[in-house]
């Protein structure tokens, strides 16, 4: 039964390969032993198989097995057991857990979010359902873990690079893998106005070169900055997006007051 909690010898526990988290699980182990020894474990792992027919399968709680195994050299760990997952089911429960902690590497959730995806007829709405997750999120994973370059993930993975940046520059190299490598690489240093300016003339002109692009993107414009007083609730809201998003908060609104003029008309397509 789900509900019922078992001391279980670490030795006959695997780690499932069915876990969403593969980067970095060990990352600040430390601090988590040191919360274990004083506190005690709160939350049991939770294991696949047969009590009493061991190996089991870890599923949820790989960090706190591996503190209680490499730091705290413990002999046993507080589990429960699932009930039959297959592993569509157990990468959504392994996932959801995972995704409520801000320390889950990006590749480790575009990875499994994608793999559930494929599995649930590529609907992300079906994927919406299971995780709780935005349709916008999903969708941002999805396409880059299908679009974007092995030298783009690991920028994301050592968090060089945003994933509303690697968006961009594979929107403006219009496919072109090579070209948004280099791109990704130029435009660093970039404004707001000249990351959007990037990707529109990429758009506009998808044979142009990267050299060309970046050049485009760094002419200079005139732009007006327009001061408008929030509400303690709305800039709240702003800065979450921006978190959310990885975007700046300048770029949230600019968006935001640009779509919202074009969907009252203002705006002439």
């Amino acid at each position: 039964m789900i509900n019922q909690i078992y001391e279980i010898e670490l030795d006959h526990i695997n780690i499932s390969d069915w876990n969403v988290r593969h980067t970095d699980p060990e990352k600040g182990l430390e601090e988590l032993a040191a919360s274990i020894a004083k506190h005690g474990l709160f939350q049991p792992v939770v294991l696949m198989g047969e009590y009493g027919n061991p190996p089991y399968e870890l599923i949820i709680g790989q960090r706190r097995f591996l503190a209680h195994k490499n730091i705290l050299h413990k002999k046993k760990i507080r589990a429960v057991f699932a009930e039959r997952l297959n592993r569509v089911q157990a990468s959504i429960r392994s996932l959801v857990e995972n995704m409520t902690r801000t320390d889950l590497n990006h590749a480790d959730a575009a990875g499994a979010i994608t793999y559930l995806y494929k599995k649930l007829d590529r609907d992300e709405r079906k994927v919406k359902a299971e995780t709780g997750l935005s349709l916008q999120r999903i969708r941002q994973y999805v396409d880059i873990e299908e679009r974007a370059s092995r030298k783009m993930k690991e920028k994301l993975r050592l968090k060089k690079v945003t994933p509303v940046d690697v968006q961009r520059v594979l929107r403006a190299a219009s496919g072109d893998i090579d070209k948004a490598d280099r791109l990704l690489e130029k435009m660093q240093k970039f404004t707001p106005y000249q990351k959007k300016r990037m990707v529109e003339y990429g758009e506009e002109h998808p044979h142009a070169n990267d050299d060309k692009i970046i050049e485009e993107a760094k002419r200079p414009v005139v732009e007006r900055t327009i001061l408008v007083k929030l509400s303690d609730q709305a800039r709240a809201g702003l800065e979450k997006a921006a978190q959310k998003l990885a975007m700046s908060p300048d770029e949230v609104a600019a968006q935001a007051v640009e779509d919202w003029l074009s969907r009252k008309g203002f705006i002439s397509a």
